[in-house]
């Protein structure tokens, strides 16, 4: 059951997922392991890749590490454990004939009778000759309005590829697998590296196929998911699924650098309410290891040019599908972030782990108080006041180690803000969420609260899993002057 304080018409990136699963690299943990990025590796949890449905009024989203998770209002998301529950990198689910079909890296295809399954294995894609399909890593199923069936993939390697399926035995192809398009050096954002440096290699691959405004748009990721300039972008077909695609001109279609939300990535693009069209995304966190990673999603539309594009990736809160928009604002709920390199102040901070690291827009640094501290909390001066209405806490789980039982869980707390209501007993402080009994796991949380005029916010946290020292990557206050 969701907490009062999470219902709202607005969402917040990263998404505010329940439950996020163990990274799969440290399930797995050695010693100086390739992708670690901290010696010695630490556990570490993630969730990328998603794979997005809407079907009879709620979004199923599919990520990779843990399926699914389902959402009646596109804000509040649950997690529904399914059968398979992890089947392998870049998941993908299709509605086809009444049926779903499921597959991801590696994995046999699947069909169920509904989004949830469980799902039965049907057996390995094969080729024409009956031979399975090689290096069948981040695949894309693609139902045609026509009833025809079609399979893309490609991680690295050569390219991305695609195919048509038999649409009665999906597992068996009836068109050769054929490259689609290839890592094109030219294409600056495509070059491998933290500034595009390198342009002998790049990791194209997440292809995505939407069918928009009569043409077929192919959408791909690259260079690489550990990059800050990990994006999308899209070649576009005006003869079919597979046929002579080329680079569209505007590229790519989501690209961010800095900020809480960079590197959106490898990713979706999904139909909903009203003929909508919303880009689900990968974005980067790549502190423990190079798959440490969350999800996003913002509008995306067709221009003026026929060009498939994403909105900008937001980390303010934004209008969900089927909430009123404003005319000029499109989803954006008109919140600024008000607590953003603002004053902060703690009742206590490990070495190195300073307040002010819980105000900056980075996903590498953190606030985290002296393990020692028996009632931690932090505060933060707005330098002004303003009418706030919504929060955003994204919490890292120091101290996590599954294998000695160190595992995940509710953090408790409350928050405060300072406003022009306060006494001489509580110094202005006034309660504005109390989450004190909190029992959901949100490593991001994001609510709503009654709005208030407030000059500042105070975070305390009042409980924590046994053995986790709970850090804050970031404490947001959103609003608006008056």
């Amino acid at each position: 059951m969701q907490n009062e304080y999470r219902t709202a018409a607005t969402y917040c990136n990263p998404l505010p997922l329940p439950d996020y699963p163990r990274g799969r690299a440290s399930r797995n943990k050695r010693h100086g392991a390739s992708g670690f990025l901290q010696d010695p590796p630490a556990d570490f949890r993630e969730t990328a890749d998603p794979s997005v449905i809407w079907h009879d009024g709620k979004w199923y989203l599919y990520p990779s590490c843990a399926m699914a998770y389902v959402s009646d209002d596109f804000v509040n998301w649950r997690r529904v454990r399914i059968e398979p529950e992890d089947c392998g990198y870049a998941p993908t689910v299709v509605e086809h004939n009444g049926r779903f079909l499921l597959t991801a890296c590696g994995a046999p295809l699947m069909e169920a009778d509904n989004p949830l399954g469980p799902f039965k294995k049907i057996g390995p894609l094969l080729k024409p000759d009956g031979a399975p399909v090689a290096g069948f890593n981040d695949p894309m199923l693609f139902a045609d309005d026509d009833g025809r069936l079609y399979a893309y993939w490609g991680l690295g390697g050569p390219g991305i590829f695609g195919a048509e399926m038999n649409p009665n035995r999906p597992d068996q192809l009836i068109t050769e697998p054929r490259i689609l398009f290839s890592f094109n050096p030219e294409h600056v954002w495509e070059r491998y590296g933290p500034s595009n440096e390198d342009t002998s290699k790049s990791f194209v691959e997440g292809p995505w196929m939407v069918k928009a405004a009569g043409r077929y748009f192919l959408t791909y990721a690259a260079p690489g998911t550990e990059w800050r300039t990990y994006g999308m972008g899209a070649y576009v077909s005006d003869d079919g699924p597979l046929g002579n695609f080329r680079c569209q001109t505007r590229n790519p279609i989501s690209s961010q650098t800095s900020g809480l939300v960079r590197g959106p990535g490898h990713g979706c693009i999904v139909r909903g309410p009203g003929g909508t069209l919303w880009a689900f995304y990968t974005c980067t966190v790549c502190y423990e290891h190079i798959f440490e990673r969350r999800i996003g999603m913002d509008p995306a539309g067709i221009d003026a040019g026929g060009n498939l594009f994403v909105l900008p990736a937001s980390d303010t809160p934004q209008y969900a599908p089927g909430v009123k928009k404003h005319p000029e604002l499109g989803n954006w709920a008109g919140l600024y972030c008000v607590s953003l390199n603002r004053k902060c102040i703690s009742g206590s901070f490990a070495p190195g782990r300073n307040p002010i690291y819980a105000a900056d827009d980075s996903m590498l640094t953190w606030w985290q108080p002296d393990r020692n501290d028996p009632t931690p909390y932090i505060e933060i001066d707005f330098s002004g006041s303003f009418d706030v209405s919504a929060y955003r806490i994204v919490w890292k789980d120091v101290g996590l180690d599954y294998d000695a039982g160190v595992l995940p869980g509710p953090i408790k707390y409350r928050l405060f803000l300072k406003t022009a209501a306060g006494n001489a007993q509580n110094e202005g402080w006034e309660l504005a969420v109390d989450a004190s009994g909190n029992t959901a796991d949100m490593l991001i949380d994001y609510g709503t609260f009654t709005p208030r005029h407030a000059s500042g916010a105070r975070l305390e946290i009042t409980g924590t899993p046994r053995g986790i020292t709970p850090g804050v990557v970031n404490f947001a206050v959103f609003g608006k002057s008056r």
